[in-house]
């Protein structure tokens, strides 16, 4: 409640029940938070403060565009989906920068999802995030960090079983099971995987 801004945020608490799982287990494995797809800082901001992040002793890594979805990775369906969603966004940048700033343990970076990760991630990582509601976007995330991800490390993708983004499921079903981890598809629409050493 105290993060919601509107009725579709609230309507969000499934899924934001399971990313806060996540994180309360992964406070438990080695490395940092990485979070691809920010869009307002709802799901960050919530998980957050659930926590109590700003006693962690962890980073918390945002990457996001700020400006909408890339062409570059994704597709005209996928951007069809998301239609609208960023329009009249004048300033997003700025207010996601300003929900964060009592956190000095929280980065948020501007740029294209996976280009942008060049520049600096986590050597490991405890919790990676994905939600960019773009398929090649995220598989690109996923062969930079992957790796990096630890031994009982969690893979959150938030819109992997939504119909509307068929194309999103398909690509990250076919990287996961051809890295040997199968995705947990959730009632939530959510998909997981624990890493495996």
């Amino acid at each position: 409640e105290a993060n919601a801004r509107d009725t579709l945020d609230r309507t969000k608490v499934w899924r934001l029940h399971t990313y806060c799982w996540a994180g309360r287990t992964a406070l438990a494995v080695p490395g940092d938070f990485v979070e691809c797809g920010v869009y307002e800082g709802f799901y960050a901001s919530v998980l957050l403060r659930t926590l109590g992040f700003e006693r962690v002793a962890k980073r918390m890594l945002l990457f996001d565009t700020f400006s909408g979805l890339s062409e570059k990775y994704s597709s005209a369906a996928e951007r069809r989906v998301v239609g609208d969603a960023y329009a009249g966004q004048e300033g997003w940048y700025e207010r996601v920068k300003q929900r964060f700033a009592a956190y000095g343990n929280v980065t948020i970076t501007r740029g294209v999802v996976p280009d942008v990760l060049a520049g600096g991630v986590p050597e490991a990582i405890a919790l990676l995030h994905l939600d960019m509601n773009a398929g090649a976007a995220e598989v690109g995330a996923l062969e930079v960090l992957f790796e990096r991800v630890s031994e009982g490390g969690l893979i959150v993708m938030d819109d992997y079983g939504c119909e509307e983004m068929w194309d999103l499921h398909e690509n990250l079903r076919d990287r996961m099971a051809a890295k040997g981890h199968p995705i947990l598809e959730l009632p939530t629409g959510q998909g997981l995987v624990i890493k495996r050493g």
